[in-house]
């Protein structure tokens, strides 16, 4: 998409320091915006207000924005995506006006699966009033944010989406920390937090409009295109629901579990597996950043010079020379930022026993550190070569490998909690281990059967010849069934 990754090239090309530095910042914000804002807030947050405000208070405001961006996160996936996907298209053909109706239509969707979310999770643990509503403002807000976020990959502002999040960010820290000291509890904490949040929707989509400044002449014109979409690029849909549960599930597992507390809001939470987990999942961060980075510089014009040697009528040999150049660039870069990746997480293994005495964790956390840290590594290369693969339309891989995701995650998450304290977050790292491997072989199948992909595998007009051509067998074997 136009826009950031523009945006983006021009910042990397400028070779000064200052610029590959703000290129990293703003690729890091676009990539996990929302998960930097929350995992850096609450820990902010903890450890400014925790003596203040009690433990209890503390964690019940901890267990309700995690919830929160959870349950956002998982229900909205399939309405960003499929947005995504028609906002593709709309720049592609051409038709910008068809942006802002698909911003309100995603809104409408994501409001009201998330509501339904939301609403299952109250029943289920019966928060009080107060709470509950808190709860609901948050999570809804949260669920605008990941559909605006989405849209901002085509707007210029790259600056204006950083600076959003920072002033969020900023208000949200300073509101929660003053509720707390004037003892307004977890209820005057999750107002506060929640209104850092809007500062950030608002900022977010001011800044989409104002890059489509189109109206909207028909309300209903953007959820009925949403819809639509859904039924055309199901896999998509589903591919990203079964992908960002399968992020989720393994703490689910540890919740419902004989390990999960409850806290004063009746939400319940494990905290020894859960802190390790956030704070190892930050180390895939820098190495999104860098993917995000190349995939939407060095990638993007190597994937448009591919499709236009084949626009221009090129040789066969200039076709294949060009896949090639692709496919190396691309699967040599993803090796560089794996390596980097091991690194980094090398030194969050080799310091944790550091880190869980500087964040006042419990010692008995530091393998779930290290077995998150070996699991982020293999996460990284799942989530970077299942998005090479939307690249080249490749849907159907995309949904089973996101399945296959959940599912491991799921199961070996099971069986290890099963065992004893020493094998927690061993179903995750299992997961993603066995889940990247498959991801990686089939990303490199797919660049080394390109050619044929372009030219048959995904060429719609022979996928619709050949399914005319089955039809007609069909229709020519029923015939004659039913004349014998």
């Amino acid at each position: 998409m136009a826009g950031i990754g523009f945006e983006l090239r021009k910042l990397s090309r400028q070779e000064t320091l200052s610029s590959v530095v703000a290129a990293a910042g703003h690729a890091a914000v676009i990539a996990a915006g929302p998960w930097l804002f929350t995992i850096f807030a609450l820990a902010t947050i903890t450890l400014l207000t925790e003596e203040i405000a009690g433990r209890a208070a503390v964690a019940t405001f901890r267990v309700m924005v995690i919830y929160a961006f959870g349950v956002s996160l998982v229900l909205t996936a399939p309405v960003t995506i499929v947005a995504t996907r028609r906002v593709a298209d709309a720049l592609w053909l051409k038709k910008p006006h068809d942006i802002p109706p698909l911003l309100f239509g995603a809104f409408a969707w994501a409001i009201l699966l998330s509501g339904l979310g939301v609403l299952a999770l109250c029943i289920a643990f019966r928060p009080p009033p107060a709470l509950a509503l808190a709860f609901t403002a948050m999570s809804l807000l949260v669920a605008l944010i990941w559909v605006a976020l989405c849209f901002c990959g085509a707007v210029r502002d790259y600056a204006g989406v950083t600076l959003s999040f920072l002033i969020g960010l900023l208000v949200a820290l300073v509101g929660a920390v003053a509720a707390a000291t004037f003892e307004q509890g977890a209820v005057g904490m999750t107002v506060m937090f929640t209104i850092g949040l809007m500062l950030t929707f608002v900022g977010l989509t001011s800044r989409v409009l104002r890059t489509f400044p189109q109206g909207v002449p028909d309300p209903w014109l953007g959820i009925r295109q949403i819809w639509q979409g859904a039924g055309l690029y199901w896999h998509l849909a589903l591919g990203a629901l079964f992908g960002t549960a399968g992020v989720w599930v393994d703490k689910w597992v540890f919740w419902a579990s004989s390990v999960g507390e409850r806290v004063d809001a009746g939400f319940v939470h494990a905290p020894i597996y859960d802190s390790a987990m956030f704070i190892a999942s930050l180390v895939i961060i820098p190495s999104l950043s860098a993917f995000v980075m190349k995939l939407e510089t060095d990638f993007f014009d190597r994937y448009q010079h591919y499709y236009a040697t084949i626009k221009s009528h090129g040789t066969i040999g200039q076709i294949e020379a060009s896949r090639a150049r692709l496919a190396s660039f691309t699967l040599d870069n993803l090796s560089l930022i794996t390596v980097a990746q091991v690194g980094i997480c090398g030194v969050l293994i080799l310091s944790a026993p550091a880190i869980v005495e500087i964040l006042n964790l419990q010692f008995r956390q530091i393998a779930i550190l290290r077995f998150g840290a070996l699991g982020a590594i293999f996460q990284f290369i799942f989530i970077a070569a299942t998005s090479l693969l939307l690249f080249f339309d490749r849907r159907r891989l995309y949904l089973g490998l996101q399945l296959l995701f959940f599912v491991l995650s799921l199961t070996m998450t099971v069986i290890t909690i099963e065992l004893n304290e020493d094998y927690y977050g061993v179903g995750y790292f299992l997961a993603c281990l066995i889940s990247s491997f498959v991801a990686f072989v089939l990303a490199d199948r797919t660049f080394a059967n390109l050619n044929f992909l372009t030219f048959i595998g995904n060429n719609p007009t022979i996928r619709h010849s050949t399914a005319l051509l089955l039809d007609r067998q069909n229709s020519f074997f029923k015939r004659f069934a039913r004349r014998s």
